[in-house]
């Protein structure tokens, strides 16, 4: 039995399978994570630059026209052109991004899942 099971397990390492799939674990980990920076980082920005306009539109300095900035950000988040941004345009969205990323990769799995743990730990 012992002899079987270590056939088995030498059979798979050298199919190169657990390698494939701990570079595409590595790989969706540390996308992950770092996607989840860019985001943190995006999210400063935005705020600041909301801050500032505010804070300038207050003073009197300038006019800030809202309804018009968010019917362009509707536009450009509104992927299934659906005329409304919800859940579908967010699946849509990870989907693209999901298959960029595993475009041409050996082990898929590993990597989303990787992705999946990065963003979590990020």
């Amino acid at each position: 039995m012992a002899r079987e099971m270590g056939a088995k397990i030498q059979g798979a390492v050298d199919s190169g399978i657990p390698t494939q799939l701990s570079y595409g674990f590595v790989c969706g980990y540390c996308s992950g994570f770092a996607l989840k920076k860019v985001g943190k980082v995006g999210a400063v920005v935005f705020g600041l630059g909301f801050m500032s306009l505010q804070s300038l539109s207050y003073a009197g300095y300038i006019k800030v026209d809202h309804d018009r900035i968010k019917n362009h950000v509707e536009t450009i988040l509104d992927l299934n052109n659906d005329g409304k941004v919800d859940k579908e345009d967010a699946d849509q969205a990870m989907g693209k991004v999901m298959e960029v990323l595993n475009y041409n990769l050996p082990a898929g799995g590993g990597f989303g899942a990787g992705f999946i743990g990065g963003i979590r730990s990020g």
